[in-house]
This record gives C-alpha cells, structure tokens and sequence, in this order.
C-alpha cells in the first residue's frame, strides 16, 4: 500500500499541538504499524491558502499523483481541517482524487467509503471548519470597521508614519519625521503648480514609484483622515484620525485641485512660443509662477 502523507498548519495552530512536526509523527507512526509504505515527496505546508491552488505542496503531490497513476493508493491527513477547511474545493478535489483512483482519509476522523454516509461525514467534518472559517471572517471584518470608525489605523502606516505596538492589541500610529519632511515638502511643491507632479516626485521622492506617488498625493491619512469603507448597511464615511496630519487642510486640496485639473498645474506664457527661446516654458519664478 502506497501513501503520501500530508501535513498542513498555519502559525496560528501551532500552539495547538497541531505543529507540522507533530503531524508528521502521528501519520508516520499510523503508516508504520500498518505496514504502509510512505512515498518520499515534500509534505509539509505552512501555506493558509483558501484554494488548493494557492497550497504549492499540495499542488505538487497533485502532480505527482496525476503523472503517477496507479502508483498511489492513499492520500492521508492527521484531520479533515488539515486536508481542507473550504467544503467547496476539497470536493472538487475530492473528486479528482477519485477518478485518479487514491483514497482520501483521515487517521483521527476515518471514513468508510463503502459505507453510504461518507459524503454526509466528511461534508460535516470540513463543514465544520468551513464555518469556523467564516465566523472568525466576519468577526474579523466587525473588528477592523469598528477600529476604523474610532479613528485607527488597521493595516501598516503609509509612508511617513510607523506602527507602533504597545501590545498584542494596543497599538498605534506616529510621525516619522525623517520621511515625512520630505513628503510634506512634496506635497507643498505640488501645491504651488510651478512643476509638474512627476517633476517633484523625481526631484524629492525618486525612490518611490509613480504610482505610488500619485497615490500618495491623495490619500486623506495625510492630513488626519481615514475612510472608512461602506460595510454591511453603513455608507462610505471619513472619520477623524487619532494620528498627526503630516499635511494641513489646505495645502491637501489645493494639491487635489492641481492633480484634477481645476488648477492649471504649468503657468500660462504672456507671449507666444518662440522656437528658438525653448526654456521659455520652463523657467519661471519659484515664488509667483509666473514666466
């Protein structure tokens, strides 16, 4: 009897006495009292994709199964949550498997395959984790709009700020002053409408993409303001954050004017161009903007 044993945590899990190492002991020692043969491939994933496609252990055993055929009887698991906790794809899976001939089981949770009540087992069994899965989802989704309303950064701080942790649930958001002189001077050069963006940005800022830069330009974090995304029945809103503006009010949407093109953003010449006069376009006054 052929097998190929599987073994999958996520950090999480690991202080559950799930680790990859205690896995591995238990199928290896459930494989060995049996008699079971263990094909020598990688087995061990500390991927948490949803999908099997985003799991490249399992992708690779796939692969090693569909271009072995018939030389695999057995793909096992320590659980059915190590296998899958997404009830959908591990039928598809499931399926496949199947077709290809290999028995998928679990050492702690078995199934009896002639028996008629497998799909039901095994659909409670992965079921189960499905919907541990989704509440966790939605409690985590709860929490990070209820931190946003209050004001708070939930994800890592733009450009010019840095996360500080006081705690495993207490943390916040500071100026890092050394990057955010030079991003709040870009964003007074923009302001003025003497140069072009990408001009400042290459000027000031060349390390940063011009996507990026762009998007920096507009982004509310800057001068005290979060938006906090629709959820559920609750509109699109922006709330006051409890960080620093780097950037005031004003100097804010005078740089949005100028990126929209309510402002012209390159001073207007009193005379025509001339040729031969070719920086004429270009030169101009840093205080008035004017030729």
């Amino acid at each position: 009897m052929n097998v190929i044993i599987y073994c999958r945590v996520s950090s999480d899990e690991q202080a559950e006495g799930t680790s990859l190492a205690v896995q591995e002991q238990r199928l290896t020692r459930f494989c060995e009292r049996l008699g079971y043969n263990i094909i020598d491939i990688p087995h061990r994933e500390d991927a948490s994709g949803k999908t099997f496609k985003k799991r490249p252990v399992i992708q690779n055993i796939m692969r090693y199964i569909r271009t072995h055929k018939g030389q695999v009887d057995k793909l096992l698991v320590l659980r059915w949550n190590r296998y899958s906790r997404d009830l959908p794809t591990a039928m598809a899976n499931l399926v496949e498997l199947q077709t290809l001939q290999v028995e998928v089981n679990s050492i702690e949770e078995p199934i009896n395959y002639e028996s008629a009540t497998w799909p039901h087992l095994i659909g409670t069994y992965i079921g189960m984790a499905h919907s541990d899965n989704l509440s966790r989802s939605h409690a985590t989704l709860d929490g990070i709009h209820g931190t946003l309303l209050k004001g708070k950064c939930t994800n890592k701080a733009p450009r010019g700020y840095r996360n500080v942790r006081v705690s495993k649930h207490n943390s916040f958001v500071e100026v890092d002053e050394e990057k955010a002189a030079t991003i709040r001077k870009a964003f007074q050069e923009v302001a003025k409408g003497v140069e072009t963006a990408n001009c400042i940005r290459r000027r000031l800022c060349p390390s940063i993409p011009r996507g990026t830069f762009f998007r920096m330009l507009h982004n509310i974090f800057y001068k005290g303001e979060i938006l906090v995304p629709a959820y559920k029945d609750e509109p699109e809103q922006i709330v006051k954050g409890q960080h620093e503006a780097i950037i005031d009010a004003e100097t804010f949407y005078k740089v949005q004017d100028i990126l929209s093109g309510k402002r012209k953003s390159e001073p207007k010449l009193s005379k025509a161009i001339i040729p031969d006069l070719y920086l004429r376009k270009y030169i101009v006054c840093p205080i008035c903007g004017h030729s």
